[in-house]
């Protein structure tokens, strides 16, 4: 919805203090995508606060950074809160007439906030991240929703970032100098890469608090962040930190009641009444909003609800029907357009349909990775850029179906996971695997997987040998070990790489089991037992992966990088309420994933339409070869400070690329082949942050050929 960014000085006389002062104007302008409609800029002695606006409630008179009626306190703020005109409501109840200046959600917030503190915040509905600060710096608070759908980055001036490595209900810190802002090109100070950050992102072994940088942290998902000004000695100040995380686990439990027909029809019932709060929810706004529509299941059930609210007038918007966006691809196996538009049509939606090719992945992927500032090998981003570019010529806002693959088990991971369970069940001490039927059925089953497994969105062959590896190292059962393991051998070799590896177990450990029963983390044999392993790589998942790298890749950052907002009705409070209290048997059902909601919207419309099996929403390849040269792919390790032998493992991985692109591969090399290749992508990737964030030298747009493309797309009546 919005971009936002703030400098907040306990001591003037900091070392750093004058030099983050004179870049922070600049550097908050590189975020101005995120909000067009209004920019402002307030200066304090201590505090300085900028703001770019995308408005959708009170268009006049919410303007940001919004002072207090007294003017001793500032907030900044991006996102929505959908239940804000009923918690005013509350606050009036309570403190009797608040004569509002504004009917924005941004005051609701700031006045909720010094009345009632943290209770407060703890009962917003919505996507949302904010800082509230006192004008003369002497306290301040941050906060970000529960998942992280919107992003909140800190940099601290003297501190070691990797305390935040392990999981804990709270830190405890000092510093200084502290800036933030909705993303980290926008904050102040020289970017510089720590290598166990890098690394771990590099790898896919993702953190929500580190990132690759020195000094810069993100504002744990569901998290709080509160600082007092105190002494410091020698007439110097300093802030007290302290940082909590959402210490709670996406579920509680793992085993299935016994749920008799009327009871599971009343399970059902009560699925869809949340998933239908929540998109009714998602509809306050003064504007009309669109959504995105695919062949899965899961934009599919939010489009239905959305339809529905449209013929009940719960949209408040005058139109008859609403816009539908689908993004189609030249490469067939990764088209979906065809079957999205006749789902819209038969909603009375309008398609509206862009088609891209390679060459329109290949332009559009460096800037996608320069918005995200993230390392990681998907390419599914470069094609969520342009569709956020493509819906933006007709609406400021869209519902996404994200979050369902996460919160409902959507991933070939955890149909894994819960075919391991499968395998070890009754199995005699001592019998190794491939000996009994259940051992090779996980492949039997998704033998079409492997002839693409990038196509397939999978990153294990299914033999079981991911389990195996991982709790012998770890101890945790990590379903993608052998594509970790890969990338990190291709770029620090065999040696050095099972060192590394096993000095993140620890840590790793440490995020799968947070928000779980206490005495979980003092058993080793809870997370060694294969009836747990779905839950705990779902609650690592939805702490981690969703979101450090998926609610920015293809989530609020390509959405917010051509000022797009994206509601996301499965990540509600509702939603995360009713999962929190399902077992397994409701997610994963035999090799069925997302079983409760395809069983819940199937007899909403066409049953085959909601038993669609899951399709990876995923992109091609990118032409390595072509941008190979342009961002000194080959230097990136060394200039990371991971290798000193970087030069040479780059040119040893796309050697690999060029040797097997004329060959074929035979089944049991194509998924080392693609997790190469994947490394691969991903030293591209990290060249272009290394240029555009660290260097900062941002990439120019070519609007005439971006204008081409979209010319190509449009309404399909």
């Amino acid at each position: 919805m919005c971009g936002f960014s703030g400098l907040l000085t306990a001591n003037r006389s900091h070392p750093q203090a004058a030099e983050w002062k004179s870049r922070f104007a600049d550097a908050a302008q590189r975020i101005a995508h995120r909000g067009n409609d209004d920019s402002r800029f307030l200066n304090f002695q201590s505090v300085s606060l900028h703001h770019f606006r995308l408005a959708f409630q009170d268009l006049e008179s919410g303007r940001q950074p919004m002072l207090s009626k007294d003017g001793a306190t500032a907030i900044t703020f991006n996102g929505e809160i959908y239940n804000h005109l009923e918690l005013r409501k509350e606050l009036e109840k309570k403190y009797g007439n608040l004569s509002w200046r504004t009917y924005s959600d941004t005051e609701t917030i700031l006045e909720g906030w010094l009345l009632d503190g943290t209770s407060f915040i703890d009962r917003l509905e919505g996507e949302f991240a904010f800082v509230i600060s006192r004008t003369d710096g002497s306290e301040w608070m941050a906060a970000r929703d529960y998942f992280g759908v919107k992003p909140l980055f800190l940099a601290l001036a003297d501190i070691n970032t990797r305390i935040f490595s392990d999981a804990r209900p709270s830190y405890t810190l000092h510093s200084s100098l502290v800036s933030f802002a909705s993303e980290m090109k926008a904050l102040p100070n020289k970017k510089s890469w720590n290598r166990d950050g890098a690394l771990r992102q590099f790898v896919g072994l993702f953190e929500p608090i580190c990132t690759p940088f020195e000094n810069i942290i993100q504002c744990p998902p569901g998290g709080r962040v509160f600082a007092t000004k105190q002494p410091n000695g020698n007439e110097s100040f300093t802030y007290r930190i302290n940082v909590t995380t959402r210490n709670q686990a996406i579920r509680q439990k793992n085993k299935a009641p016994f749920w008799s027909e009327q009871e599971s029809g009343k399970v059902l019932q009560s699925f869809r009444e949340s998933l239908e709060t929540s998109v009714t929810e998602r509809l306050l706004s003064d504007v009309e909003l669109g959504v995105y529509l695919s062949g899965g299941i899961d934009s599919k059930v939010i489009a239905f609800e959305l339809a529905k609210a449209l013929k009940k007038g719960n949209t408040g918007w005058q139109t008859d029907s609403l816009r539908a966006f689908t993004v189609g691809f030249e490469s067939a196996g990764y088209d979906e357009s065809i079957e999205a538009s006749s789902f819209a049509r038969l909603l009375g939606f309008t398609p509206h349909i862009l088609t891209l090719s390679n060459n329109a992945l290949n332009y559009s992927y460096p800037h996608a990775v320069q918005i995200s500032e993230n390392l990681q090998p998907f390419t599914n981003g470069a094609a969520k850029w342009w569709l956020s570019l493509f819906a933006r010529q007709y609406v400021p806002g869209v519902l996404t179906g994200d979050g369902a693959d996460e919160l409902l088990c959507g991933y070939p991971s955890f149909r894994y996971c819960a075919w391991w369970a499968f395998t070890q069940r009754g199995r005699a001490s001592g019998l190794s695997s491939g000996k009994r039927w259940r051992d090779s059925v996980y492949v039997k089953r998704f033998v079409g997987q492997t002839r693409d497994p990038w196509l397939a969105g999978s990153s294990a062959e299914g033999r079981g040998d991911d389990f195996e590896k991982s709790l012998s190292l770890w101890g945790i059962p990590h379903p993608l070990f052998e594509q970790v393991q890969t990338i990190t051998e291709a770029i620090l070799g065999k040696e050095e790489a099972q060192l590394w590896l096993s000095s993140q177990g620890p840590s790793l450990r440490s995020w799968y089991l947070l928000g779980l029963d206490s005495h979980h983390k003092d058993d080793p044999s809870y997370t060694l037992d294969p009836e747990n392993a779905l839950l705990i790589w779902q609650n690592y998942f939805c702490h981690t992966h969703l979101p450090v790298q998926i609610l920015n890749w293809v989530g609020d950052r390509m959405e917010m990088a051509n000022t797009l907002e994206g509601r996301t009705p499965f990540l509600s409070g509702a939603m995360r309420r009713f999962v929190a209290q399902l077992p397994d048997i409701a997610l994963v059902q035999g090799f069925t994933d997302k079983a409760i909601l395809r069983k819940s919207y199937a007899s909403q419309f066409e049953r085959n339409l909601a038993l669609t099996p899951k399709k990876q929403f995923n992109a091609p390849f990118i032409d390595f070869q072509k941008l190979y040269e342009q961002f000194e792919v080959k230097d990136v390790l060394n200039r990371m400070g991971i290798n000193s032998n970087g030069s040479k493992n780059a040119n040893s991985l796309l050697e690999m690329s060029q040797k097997h692109q004329s060959i074929s591969i035979s089944t049991q090399d194509k998924y080392l082949f693609t997790h190469r290749l994947a490394a691969l992508q991903t030293l591209l990737c990290s060249s272009i942050v290394q240029r555009t964030l660290v260097d900062e030298l941002p990439l120019t747009r070519d609007h005439e050929f971006e204008a081409s493309i979209l010319s190509q797309g449009g309404p399909k009546p």
